[in-house]
């Protein structure tokens, strides 16, 4: 088939950029192309998998790891900065007082026109996630890691 400047195309293609952005996602300066593109990587869409799926919301780098055990440290590292960069994740902390030996104070969270931008395109629906988390066995440690206090979802 030979398409023509002006011929009337009887397909469209389906683009997740194709409406315009909400407001979370302008005033965040995501770009839905950019942030949906880093997903095609297999290991970066396992972690906002373990985020959206985890019972708080915001997992800590332990947790990640422990829920990502074919993922290194290291690398664990680079696609978390990876995910900040193009605005689908932000780090949250928590005051260390109070805090055990060991215990995690730092935290990731989706931001919201991440939320937004996959709730729009139907990707990681949050009780898919978290059926699928409750039925992961967990150590004592990840326990108690899963216990510790966040900060405010939105600080």
């Amino acid at each position: 088939m030979v398409i023509r400047p002006g011929d009337k195309h009887p397909y469209t293609m389906s683009r997740p950029d194709a409406t315009p952005l909400t407001p979370a996602e302008n005033a965040a300066g995501l770009d839905p192309i950019a942030a949906l593109s880093v997903l095609d990587d297999t290991t970066r869409a396992n972690i906002i998998g373990t985020i959206v799926g985890h019972p708080k919301g915001a997992p800590s780098k332990k947790e990640l790891e422990y829920y990502n055990p074919s993922i290194a440290a290291s690398t664990l590292t680079d696609h978390l900065i990876r995910l900040e960069e193009v605005g689908l994740i932000e780090a949250i902390e928590r005051d260390r007082e109070g805090l055990e030996r060991g215990q995690p104070y730092r935290f990731f969270q989706l931001t919201d026109a991440a939320r937004e931008l996959f709730d729009r395109n139907n990707l990681f629906e949050p009780d898919a996630y978290r059926e699928l988390f409750a039925e992961v066995e967990k150590t004592d440690e990840i326990k108690a890691a899963e216990d510790v206090d966040r900060p405010n979802r939105r600080n």
